[in-house]
């Protein structure tokens, strides 16, 4: 009887000892949450070398049209389908690639009144490779709408960013035919492959709107609506952690326009696209055409608070100038399929990834 006594109030004690520290105690989750984040914080290292910077255009997402349209050959050349992007994914994470935010491979310098953009080296968990991945023309252009890809992003019911695409029922949601929302599917089932939140950079234009809505169209009616729908989907992605640049307004090539064309191009996109953005300092070269060796087209830019330029090449070149950065990145295309099929120095293996749809 006694021993029983004892025990009960040595139980008993626990208990209020417990609720007495009811504000501090943490669940069995919390702990292994911690431990997880302390674990990865402390295999944390800085990585000796470049990121490998890559980037899409939109998916096709029906290649049993886009194949077979009059634009076919442009289809072939410059995107990739659902089904290898998937692929290259899966691919790029089995290669212990990792991705890191733009902001984090560079940094400004403010002295003596002179701004310096210099490279700085990230931190990736040990034994990783960190990459940056970009998209251009995420604006769903009405060839590429009506021919292969998914026609918007969306917010879904969930509060979830999906893509949308119109079809005989009223239209379809998806999350697996589109660049972004398969990245985020992607992070969802590998949260590891995305360092400390990082997403990727989505490149825009202005000409025909952006991500699927009419912010062109300032004079039609449905203007105002247009433009705080594809606003909710931008603050969306931001909240997530996508970056956005500027791909120009009309995506000419800037070294053969005038100058005042290109003045007009970089003001309009001022006023039609920037706001619905936010300000950036990023800017993706249509074509991959840089204009850093023209000294007054450079300074417009720079004049524009863009100091981060990217152009086309091997995904790993770098060089500093006189207030910017410029990178290049390696485009994920036919192309690339074509001329790395067979290649030890391919970021993947293109036979594995090859949609049985793409016509050899």
């Amino acid at each position: 009887m006694f021993k029983r006594c004892i025990l009960v109030c040595f139980l008993f004690s626990l208990l209020i000892l417990s609720c007495a520290n009811s504000n501090t105690v943490k669940t069995s989750d919390d702990y292994n949450l911690n431990a997880q984040v302390q674990i990865q914080e402390e295999k944390m290292v800085l990585y000796d070398g470049p990121p490998m910077h890559i980037f899409f255009h939109p998916l096709v997402a029906r290649p049993e049209t886009a194949f077979r349209s009059r634009y076919k050959e442009h289809f072939l050349e410059w995107y990739v389908t659902a089904y290898e992007y998937r692929k290259i994914l899966d691919e790029i994470y089995a290669s212990n690639y990792v991705l890191v935010d733009i902001n984090e491979v560079y940094e400004i310098i403010n002295t003596d009144n002179r701004v310096r953009v210099v490279f700085k080296k990230p931190f990736v968990p040990e034994g990783k490779k960190p990459m940056i991945i970009s998209i251009d023309d995420l604006s769903y252009y009405d060839i590429v709408r009506r021919n292969a890809s998914v026609h918007k992003l969306v917010i879904d019911n969930n509060g979830n960013i999906a893509a949308w695409t119109d079809n005989k029922n009223g239209g379809e949601i998806s999350y697996d035919l589109d660049v972004v929302t398969y990245l985020e599917e992607f992070i969802k089932k590998h949260p590891d492959f995305s360092v400390r939140g990082a997403r990727g950079i989505i490149a825009l234009t202005g000409f025909e709107g952006i991500l699927g809505y009419a912010t062109h169209k300032i004079n039609s009616a449905g203007y105002e609506e247009e433009k705080q729908r594809a606003a909710a989907v931008v603050n969306k992605l931001k909240q997530l952690g996508w970056r956005f640049a500027s791909h120009s307004w009309g995506h000419p090539h800037l070294p053969e326009i005038s100058i005042e064309q290109f003045i007009a191009d970089a003001n309009r996109w001022d006023r039609e696209v920037r706001p619905l953005l936010g300000d950036t300092n990023l800017y993706i070269y249509p074509y991959g055409e840089g204009i850093e060796e023209d000294k007054e087209k450079c300074k417009i830019l720079l004049d524009k608070n863009f100091n981060i330029f990217f152009a086309v090449g091997r995904g790993t070149g770098r060089k500093e100038g006189r207030g910017y950065i410029y990178f290049d990145r390696r485009n994920i295309d036919g192309v690339y399929f074509r001329i790395f099929k067979n290649r030890k120095d391919s970021l993947f293996s293109v036979e594995s990834v090859i949609d049985a749809a793409r016509p050899q």
